[in-house]
């Protein structure tokens, strides 16, 4: 398969997956809604091997590339939305990576720690929905929901999607608490910042 349509379908299946997890955050979860528009953007980073690109960070964990980018959906977000972001991970080492997705944490100003919602939260909301199956495959092939191993050379990008935001929230560091190069113990903590316009 030529290297273009891959990365097209791959394009496709993450943006397909996002919309279908705003959706159905929309649907479960539709309690409050946050005050103005939010966007979040990249802040100053305290890490020596980490710089901000345009809208992402780009870091180096232990010799493997790291990329964060929040992902916004504003057709959702006016109403209640989840945070999402696409973390894209290669590893430019000898050594295998490792990751587990399920000990990320996405940290306020304030402390509060929440969890990446797991793939089988996102099932058990979707089950008996109509068309779910085709949904639920393309959630799980985009989804870091599950301990991931990506070999020397490999390189392997997905979505890590967490509750909507606190309406306090100014400041968040995305906590990759469990990321090993080659069985070492390497840390990534990226940090974004909350702008809100206000309602008209």
């Amino acid at each position: 398969m030529a290297d273009h349509v891959r990365k097209t379908r791959e394009r496709g299946r993450l943006a397909r997956a996002f919309l279908f997890g705003a959706s159905l955050w929309v649907a479960g979860c539709a309690t409050t809604a946050p005050r103005g528009e939010v966007t979040i953007h990249p802040s100053p980073q305290r890490q020596a091997t980490h710089q901000v690109v345009g809208e992402s960070i780009v870091a180096s964990l232990g010799g493997a590339g790291v990329t964060v980018r929040w992902l916004s959906a504003p057709a959702v977000e006016q109403f209640y939305a989840p945070t999402v972001f696409l973390l894209r991970v290669r590893n430019q080492t000898r050594d295998e990576v490792q990751f587990d997705p399920t000990l990320a944490a996405l940290v306020t100003q304030d402390g509060r720690r929440e969890r990446p919602v797991s793939y089988e939260e996102m099932y058990e909301r979707l089950a008996g929905a109509e068309d779910a199956g085709p949904r639920l495959l393309s959630l799980q092939a985009s989804l870091f929901s599950r301990f991931v191993v990506i070999p020397s050379g490999g390189q392997r990008e997905g979505l890590l999607v967490f509750p909507a935001l606190d309406p306090e929230a100014r400041h968040l560091l995305l906590d990759l608490a469990s990321f090993f190069v080659g069985g070492r113990d390497t840390p990534g903590l990226f940090e974004f910042q909350v702008t809100r316009q206000k309602p008209e």
